[in-house]
């Protein structure tokens, strides 16, 4: 299967797919994406190529504010209704062919599986168009940590089961 969870050996692999895909704001260090998956490891995923090479992943985790955290921000374990997906990156090479939306979808299932009933995240990069095509509506006037770049948005998706 494409999707698999994310294990020790992932991170490189990540870390440098983080590099490629973010060109406005700065990477965030290892330990503070590790804290995601460690808050929740069911919720985090990579997708392997036909080479099973980790060409894209997804951090999210339980987040029990309104307010979206801080870039470089470790997460915490909590039990909260709330999942922030923290991050969506592919690899250049996999662009196109439909691996975010594959990623998007299993993490939104997860969600409703688990109980939760709303998924936050911060829409960078001019990508709030791409969010919006999965229900994901922006927040009006909404505070977002200038760390996320210019034009940055706070979306949400209200789960239903």
């Amino acid at each position: 299967m494409p999707i698999n969870s994310i294990s020790g050996s992932s991170w490189n692999s990540i870390l440098k797919i983080q590099e490629e895909a973010y060109t406005d704001i700065l990477p965030e260090e290892i330990n503070e994406l590790k804290s995601k998956w460690i808050a929740s490891p069911n919720t985090c995923a990579v997708y392997l190529n036909n080479d099973n090479k980790i060409v894209a992943y997804l951090l999210s985790h339980p987040w029990g504010s309104e307010l979206p955290p801080k870039l470089n921000e470790k997460a915490q374990i909590t039990d909260s209704p709330n999942l922030y997906l923290h991050d969506l990156a592919i690899a250049q090479q996999a662009r196109g062919k439909g691996i975010a939306k594959k990623l998007v979808t299993n993490v939104i299932a997860k969600a409703k599986s688990q109980g939760f009933t709303k998924i936050m995240l911060v829409a960078v990069q001019g990508s709030d168009t791409f969010w919006a095509k999965f229900g994901f509506t922006i927040t009006p006037n909404a505070l977002v940590c200038p760390s996320y770049g210019n034009n940055s948005k706070l979306m949400t998706l209200e789960l239903t089961t």
